[in-house]
């Protein structure tokens, strides 16, 4: 089935929401990294994917009504061992929620140069827009990120990257490495070609994607199909 496909269906089926699993597997089969997930429903099966990705891992909680993961502690971070994975398990069993309640085992990700997030809305009046900013928790306090129409050029995505405040952080900031910028042209130019290809996505947030100095990678993610209204 092809991602044009999936969209339409979980559009038809008033699914507004992609989980961040379904998210980054889409995601995957545009090119884009993402850190390595199994999908998992029972106590044996997490622990399997634990011992089959390595540890360290991350747990988090698939749930169609828990959006805010980090807000309501469906996050577990750094988990080094298998008791430590029945415990975060348990603790994500236990988080309310309505809907069918699935865990999403990952690969823990390497320290980044610096998070950052790239993003996509549709604009009322020009259609689609990107967005480009440092991400992470500090999205909401620092509001340094930049917009551009798509579709975009790599000139466009060029010119996203330097003109953000937070640019020195991915320029060699106080020693670090220079991040891997063609990289980040890239995933831009790949977003773009993304929501001008499948008119179903009203909205996306890559958050936050790991830069290194080579290469980067998509930790998390959020798709928001168009309702019949918008």
């Amino acid at each position: 089935m092809s991602i044009s496909d999936i969209l339409k269906q979980k559009a038809a089926a008033g699914q507004k929401v992609l989980t961040e699993y379904e998210s980054k597997e889409l995601l995957k089969e545009i090119g884009i990294p993402i850190t390595e997930q199994k999908l998992t429903k029972t106590k044996d099966e997490t622990l399997s994917a634990a011992e089959e990705l390595g540890y360290p891992v991350v747990m988090k909680l698939m749930a169609e009504d828990v959006v805010h993961k980090s807000d309501m502690g469906a996050v577990k971070l750094n988990i080094k061992s298998k008791e430590a994975a029945e415990q975060a398990f348990d603790e994500l069993m236990e988080i309310p929620s309505e809907a069918e309640k699935q865990i999403s085992v990952q690969k823990m990700a390497e320290e980044p140069i610096t998070e950052l997030i790239i993003g996509m809305t549709t604009d009322p009046q020009f259609g689609p827009a990107l967005m480009f900013g440092i991400g992470g928790i500090l999205v909401e306090l620092l509001e340094d990120v930049s917009f551009r129409i798509a579709p975009i050029t790599e000139y466009d995505a060029k010119e996203m990257i330097h003109e953000i405040k937070g640019f020195p952080l991915l320029d060699g900031f106080r020693g670090k490495p220079k991040a891997d910028i063609d990289a980040i042209v890239e995933t831009l130019m790949k977003i773009s070609d993304f929501v001008i290809k499948n008119e179903e996505i009203y909205e996306m947030d890559l958050n936050p994607v790991f830069i290194y100095k080579e290469g980067l990678i998509c930790v998390d993610a959020r798709i928001i199909l168009k309702s019949e209204t918008k």
